[in-house]
């Protein structure tokens, strides 16, 4: 209160400040799952204050190690990878830089592990991710690969993406061609053992990462931080979300037992790890033999982040 001559007591309000609320993000479950006991998990997830994501590496076609993680370059990639984004990923830092200098990074590893031996375009680590990202006070997705993002806003907003959209459908036509011609899953649990599948398999991946294939993934190619697929988010908040490697967002794409929404809710109600189950049922008791749902491995690699983003 301030006293003026011949006004009595007059009130004084200093100006209003705008308060900005920022979005956060906040992991609420998270769950990883090697597709099976004789090989290692070559999927990551994991985030820190501002992100989310998940990471696929892709499995090897049968050439020698090259830096090697259990014997994988995939499961290589996926972890580091995985603990070079919580590090990478601040404020204010674009997310093409990051996946420049990441794989910049890798480049070299692997180049030093080589020992200067010539690796085959095939057999070079690779893997996709997807993430969600607080970017002055917005949302947005960032993606290279087939790993999948499912949204669920409070208003009942739902919203999916992925940064190969054509993915599911190419992946389950050739899974169909190469079980007919393996005769199933009773000879190779995952169709990349079988020669003639695996030769085509090397033959579309030594393209990844050019203009060729339209195909950038994480891995030893600085430019396919110049391709990412990204996409501003607009839902209510507080929202939910769930991103996932294909191995675990086949319950929708492949074996169609969820909605989006449904998948989201489901997540959020009943644990990531419910989902889970049910996934390999399906894989292991429902289709084993890849009858039913074509696939090339009876079971992926399988992780999924479940998050909030807040105010």
């Amino acid at each position: 209160m301030a006293s003026h001559p011949g006004y009595g007591h007059i009130a004084v309000t200093a100006p209003r400040k705008t308060v900005s609320i920022m979005p956060n993000i906040r992991i609420i479950d998270s769950i990883s799952d090697a597709g099976s006991a004789s090989r290692p998990n070559e999927d990551a997830g994991g985030g820190n204050a501002t992100c989310a994501f998940v990471i696929d590496g892709a499995t090897g076609l049968g050439g020698k190690s090259i830096v090697g993680l259990h014997g994988s370059d995939a499961a290589w990639l996926a972890q580091f990878a995985g603990s070079s984004f919580e590090q990478m990923v601040r404020p204010g830092r674009p997310m093409a830089e990051i996946v420049r200098d990441f794989n910049e990074c890798a480049a070299n590893v692997v180049h030093e592990a080589a020992h200067a031996l010539p690796i085959e375009p095939w057999n070079l680590p690779v893997a996709g991710f997807q993430m969600v990202r607080i970017e002055d006070g917005d949302v947005f997705t960032h993606g290279l690969g087939d790993c999948r993002l499912f949204l669920l806003g409070d208003d009942g907003f739902t919203f999916e993406t992925t940064a190969l959209k054509e993915a599911a459908a190419a992946e389950r036509e050739g899974a169909r061609l190469a079980l007919a011609h393996a005769g199933g899953f009773s000879a190779h649990q995952a169709l990349v053992e079988e020669p003639m599948v695996r030769d085509e398999l090397r033959r579309r991946r030594a393209a990844y990462n050019s203009p060729a294939s339209g195909i950038w993934t994480l891995g030893i190619e600085p430019e396919a931080g110049a391709h990412l697929a990204t996409e501003r988010l607009q839902c209510a908040v507080p929202a939910v979300g769930l991103l996932c490697t294909d191995g675990f967002a086949a319950l929708v794409d492949q074996y169609q037992r969820y909605s989006a929404g449904e998948f989201v809710a489901a997540a959020r109600d009943g644990g990531l790890s419910v989902l889970l189950d049910e996934l390999r049922r399906i894989e292991r008791v429902e289709d084993p033999d890849g009858l039913k749902y074509p696939r090339f491995k009876m079971s992926d690699d399988a992780t999924a982040v479940l998050f909030e983003i807040l105010e």
